[in-house]
Formats: C-alpha cells, sequence, structure tokens
C-alpha cells in the first residue's frame, strides 16, 4: 500500500483512517467526522486532485455547500494525491490555498515519472521546503534520488548536503538528521553509478562515514540474496561496480575497512564480494591488498569460498593467496 492513504485510488474509503506517516500534520476534530462517513464528495475530490480538472478540485474547495470539511488534513490528502498523479497545476492550487506540507508530503513525487519530478520538487522549494528538510527520523530525500541524475544534480545545486541521513537509532521521529550519514553515497555505490558517486564525492560526501566500497563489492542482481541461496550474478553485472569501487578507492576508502555494527555483518568488502559471487570484484580486491583472510560474522572470504562459492571463485582466491606466500 503506498504511504498516501490509498490516494492513487479515487475511493471514499481513502479517509477511512489517519496514516502513521503523516502523525505531524496537524488534525482538527471536525476531520474524524470526515473519515468516518464515506460521502462522494470526497471520491471525487480525489479523483479531480488525480485526474482533473482543476476546475472541479476549486469548486470543490471554494464550496460553502455541506459538508465540510476543507480543512488542512482535507487540502493535504488532495496534495498528496495530486504529487502523486504528476498534477503540478491542481499541486499548486492547493498549496496556495494551505494545504500544509510535512515531513514525508515530498516523497509523494518519487511516485510520479523520473521526468517529472524536478518541477513538482521546484513548486514545493517555492512552498517553504528545502532538499535538507528532514522526514521521519531524520530521513533526507538524496538517497532515494541518485539514480536520477539531473534531479540529484538539481538536489545538489539548491545545497543538499550529501553527509545528512536517516537517525541511526531512531531516537527522535520528528528529530532531524544525523550529520555523518553515508546514505546517499552508499546508495549511489550499490547501483555502480559512477557519475553519481562522483558527483556526490565533488559535493563533500565523506566516505569515513560508512561503508560505500561495502555496498559496491556486494551488489547483487535483482532478485538474487547471498542469505537465501547461491549468487552467480553475470559477468557484466560483476565487473560493473568495479570503475566505482576504483573511485571510492582513488578518494581513500579503505580495501580492508571493517564495519562497525552490533548486528551480524560480513564486516568486509571482500566478504560480501564472495557472498555476491563477484568473481572480477573479489580478484580486483585481492589486487588492491584485500585481506581474504579477514572475519565476519559470516567468516573469512576463504572460508566462506570454501564452503559456499564456486569453484571458480575459490580458483582466484587460492591462486592470489598462493602468489603472496
Amino acid at each position: 500500500m503506498a504511504p498516501s492513504l490509498q490516494t492513487m485510488q479515487p475511493q471514499s474509503t481513502a479517509m477511512a483512517s489517519i496514516d502513521s506517516a503523516y502523525d505531524d500534520l496537524p488534525i482538527d476534530p471536525i476531520d474524524y467526522d470526515a473519515i468516518d462517513r464515506e460521502d462522494a464528495y470526497i471520491s471525487t475530490f480525489e479523483s479531480a486532485c488525480q485526474h482533473g480538472p482543476l476546475s472541479t478540485v476549486q469548486s470543490i474547495v471554494s464550496s460553502t455547500t455541506p459538508p465540510p470539511p476543507r480543512t488542512r488534513f482535507f487540502l493535504h490528502h488532495g496534495l498528496t494525491v495530486a504529487l502523486r498523479a504528476g498534477s503540478i497545476d491542481i499541486a499548486r492550487y492547493l498549496l496556495s490555498v494551505g494545504a500544509p506540507i510535512v515531513r514525508q508530503t515530498p516523497n509523494n513525487i518519487l511516485s510520479t515519472p523520473s521526468d517529472q519530478q524536478l518541477p513538482l520538487f521546484e513548486l514545493l522549494l517555492q512552498h517553504g521546503w528545502t532538499v535538507n528538510t528532514p522526514g521521519l527520523y531524520g530521513a533526507v530525500l538524496l538517497p532515494l534520488v541518485v539514480d536520477n541524475l539531473p534531479l540529484l544534480h538539481w538536489f545538489l545545486l539548491h545545497g543538499a548536503n550529501p553527509n545528512l541521513g536517516e537517525q541511526r537509532d531512531h531516537r527522535n521521529r520528528t528529530g532531524g538528521s544525523d550529520t555523518d550519514s553515508c546514505a546517499a553515497l552508499e546508495a549511489a555505490a550499490g547501483q555502480g553509478n559512477v557519475a553519481a558517486v562522483r558527483l556526490l564525492l565533488d559535493a563533500g560526501a565523506e566516505i569515513q562515514h560508512g561503508i560505500p566500497l561495502h555496498f559496491a563489492a556486494g551488489a547483487c542482481p535483482p532478485g538474487m540474496n547471498p542469505y537465501t541461496g547461491r549468487v552467480t550474478p553475470s559477468k557484466e553485472f560483476d565487473q560493473s561496480r568495479i570503475p566505482v569501487m576504483a573511485l571510492l578507492v582513488e578518494h581513500g576508502a579503505d580495501v580492508n575497512q571493517a564495519e562497525k555494527s552490533r548486528h551480524m555483518v560480513a564486516r568486509y568488502a571482500i566478504v560480501h564480494a564472495v557472498m555476491a559471487g563477484a568473481v572480477e570484484r573479489v580478484r580486483w580486491l585481492l589486487e588492491q591488498g584485500a585481506d581474504p583472510e579477514a572475519k565476519g560474522a559470516y567468516g573469512s572470504a576463504v572460508t566462506y569460498a570454501t564452503q559456499m562459492g564456486s569453484e571458480e571463485m575459490r580458483h582466484v582466491i587460492d591462486e592470489i593467496v598462493r602468489a603472496r606466500s
């Protein structure tokens, strides 16, 4: 279910509950009466916010005919529908008549086609939102837009801080962001997006705040998961992350960096690569000096390859280990 009260379905049941994603949205007592009812005007309003025309939305909002309410909750609900549908004229109108922007409002834009997102973010920017405005638990949108280079560039051009991110300990639902996050850089690295990684590094992203090399080293093809079975990427997919890994190492990433976590983690980039079945990445990491004996919660690269790896993986590791002896 989408986080906007089923906003993409123009049904009166969309007002049947208050989504916890918007628990920072001001609620008036009259809203609860509207939520409990199933009025045709709500369905009409939702449909108009999604599909238009604008005149129908204007008529409903400005009408003095019962039933109200045209409260901030009501207007915001219409705004989320419009944002998800890419209906910029309707979103602009609703903002002009008082629809509030709360922490999770901008996330709705990510449901629109990528080429429609930038104008919608520009619209929110004109109404007080900023690219560093925190969402719930301090999460920011930058890590979610790294796969859209024009939008990533726009965010950075408007002052997005690549070192902001969600609170690691989830200490305060409505609190600020962590200022030593690596979420954006890790996301871009995991996608193998060299251009995005370079943009973030040029904007001041700190590699030492996280483990972007591990994300690139352990990237798996869609639908594959080393925790549920052996991963066998194509050679092309395997090699596609190496340029990002090289860029990160060039900018100071340590091939033997140990991940610090209270959870069970592979800990080292080379162990992540072995678990991902990424023979070429393992070869590259070993050539850069990665330690195949370094152990995390799932063993070392050597032990994991022995127990779970392919014959080719074992051969590559054995060959380089022997050459070092």
